[in-house]
C-alpha cells in the first residue's frame, strides 16, 4: 500500500473476505495517506456482522469517506442457497441494521448476476429502495487471476433474461435521482452483455486501472491477467513503465472479452460522455411517456420488448 500511486481516484478493497485480516484498518490508513484523492471502497459478503460493524468505526475514524459494499445474491431462500449457508441472509440484514444505528451512510448493495439468480434482482432492488441503499449490479466475468475461471460462470441465459432487467431499468429511469439514471444505464449494459451483444469501445485496463493481487503482482485487470511486475520488489514508475505493462496495454486494446464492469464502464463514460447523457434523456423521456425503453438500438435487441431473447451470435 505504501508503494500505491498517489494519483488514484478509486480503490475496491476485495478479497475474499476483507474483514478477516486484523489490519484491515492499518491498509485504509496507508490508502488514505498514499492517495489522498482516493475514494476508498470495502467488499463484504457480511458474515462476520459484529466484527465488521466493530472494525468499521474504527476505520471510519480513519477515513470518514471510506464506503462499504455487501453482496447479495437474492433475497433471503435465494441468498442462502447461492452461498450455500442458511443464514447467509440474515447476517447481511444484521450487517446493515448495525451500520444503521452507527449512523453510517457509506453501504450499498451489490448484485454479481448469473442465471441462477436473475430472478431475484427485482427483490433486491425493491430492498435497497426499502432500505435507502444504491444497487450496484454486475455480470458474472472470467477471473483468471484469483479465481482461477478462464470462462464466465454466469451460465446460458433463460428467454426471459429482459424481464427482469426491464423492471429495474424502467423504474430507475422514472425516479428523479441522477445517480439512479447511471445505474439504469450500466444495468441495461449488464443485460446486453449477458445476452451476447459486445460492446464497440476498447479496453483501457492498465491505462485507466490495475488490478492488485495479494502477493503484490500488478495485473493489468482481473480477468485477463496479464501480470506487469510485482509491488512488492519494484517501485510502481518502474512497472507502470515495463514493456511487462506496454504489452498488456496493446493485448487489451484487442481483448475479446468485453468487459462491463465499474472500472471498464468508467473509462466508457469519461471517453463519451454524450452517449451516456444521450441515453438517458431519450430513455427517460420515454418511460415518462409511457412508451418502450429503453429503446432498442437494432432490431435484434427488440428482445427486450418482445421478453424472448433470440438466439444470438456471442461474437456481435
Amino acid at each position: 500500500m505504501r508503494k500505491l500511486p498517489p494519483q488514484l481516484k478509486t480503490v475496491n478493497l476485495s478479497g475474499g473476505e476483507p474483514f478477516l485480516r486484523d489490519d484491515l484498518p492499518a491498509f485504509v490508513r496507508e490508502v488514505r495517506r498514499r492517495c489522498p484523492a482516493a475514494r476508498i471502497t470495502i467488499s463484504t459478503n457480511a458474515y462476520l456482522p459484529r466484527r465488521i460493524a466493530e472494525m468499521m468505526g474504527r476505520i471510519r475514524q480513519i477515513d470518514p469517506a471510506v464506503r462499504l459494499a455487501i453482496s447479495l445474491d437474492g433475497l433471503k431462500s435465494a441468498h442462502d442457497h447461492m452461498r450455500g449457508d442458511e443464514g447467509a441472509f440474515d447476517s447481511a440484514m444484521e450487517l446493515i441494521d448495525l451500520l444503521e444505528e452507527r449512523r453510517f451512510e457509506g453501504m450499498r448493495l451489490g448484485m454479481t448476476l448469473t442465471r441462477a439468480n436473475l430472478d431475484q434482482l427485482p427483490g433486491v432492488a425493491d430492498l435497497a429502495g426499502r432500505r435507502g441503499l444504491e444497487l450496484g449490479v454486475v455480470a458474472a466475468h472470467a477471473c483468471r487471476t484469483q479465481l482461477h475461471l478462464d470462462a464466465s460462470p454466469a451460465g446460458s441465459m433463460p428467454p426471459w433474461l429482459a424481464r427482469p432487467f426491464r423492471e429495474v431499468v424502467t423504474r430507475w429511469l422514472r425516479s428523479w435521482r441522477p445517480r439512479l439514471w447511471l445505474r439504469a444505464h450500466f444495468a441495461y449494459h449488464t443485460y446486453r452483455l449477458l445476452g451476447g451483444w459486445r460492446h464497440r469501445f476498447g479496453c483501457r485496463a492498465a491505462e485507466d486501472f490495475f488490478f492488485l493481487q495479494s502477493d503484490g503482482t500488478v495485473y493489468s485487470c482481473s480477468v485477463q491477467g496479464r501480470p506487469m511486475g510485482n509491488l512488492i520488489t519494484q517501485d510502481w514508475r518502474e512497472i507502470w513503465r515495463s514493456p511487462s505493462a506496454g504489452e498488456a496495454r496493446r493485448l487489451a486494446g484487442q481483448c475479446p472479452e468485453s468487459c462491463w464492469m465499474i472500472c471498464t464502464a468508467r473509462s466508457a463514460y469519461r471517453m463519451h460522455p454524450l452517449w451516456v447523457i444521450g441515453w438517458i434523456l431519450l430513455n427517460k423521456l420515454a418511460c415518462h411517456l409511457g412508451l418502450p425503453c429503453p429503446k432498442a438500438p437494432d432490431a435484434r435487441e427488440d428482445a427486450w420488448n418482445r421478453e424472448e431473447l433470440p438466439s444470438a451470435d456471442p461474437s456481435r
